[in-house]
């Protein structure tokens, strides 16, 4: 006998993507910077310092071959770029992240570089392929048997 479909019922995944969602702005932040050295990692972090700056640029009109007295202009693009400081002062922009309408909150923009970062450390780090069989040390397999005796 079938049995009606329960509505409503928690998914593990929804609950992961809900908490991300409400981290706080110093949060997420603070991922970024931890991410950010790890992407892009120094000998002397006293040195360079990374920072979060914001921007904005215009949007440029989808069809460009309308005249420039009919095309209406949205909202222009903002975004968020990593950037770390030099010891000469200077800046270097080490990554941008996802361009957003100006109508969205800075928090989303934020969540934006978040995503960026963690997508290029997956890229880096994750298609690693691992070492063939018998190219590294084999560790000896211990058992309850010889646990604490004296090989």
């Amino acid at each position: 006998m079938l049995q009606a479909a329960k509505w409503g019922v928690p998914s593990a995944s929804k609950a992961n993507k809900t908490k991300a969602s409400q981290l706080s702005d110093d949060e997420i932040r603070r991922r970024i910077f931890a991410n950010a050295s790890v992407l892009f990692p120094s000998s002397n972090s006293a040195d360079s310092s990374y920072e979060i700056v914001y921007g904005s640029k215009p949007r440029t009109p989808s069809v460009p071959s309308l005249n420039a007295s009919t095309v209406t202009l949205e909202s222009p693009w903002q975004y968020a770029m990593l950037v770390r400081r030099n010891p000469s002062g200077e800046y270097t922009p080490l990554i941008k992240g996802q361009s957003w309408s100006t109508a969205t909150p800075w928090s989303m923009v934020l969540q934006g570089l978040l995503d960026v970062t963690a997508t290029a450390i997956h890229k880096k780090f994750g298609g690693t392929q691992m070492p063939p069989l018998g190219a590294v040390e084999e560790l000896p397999r211990y058992s309850p048997v010889n646990i604490g005796r004296a090989e």
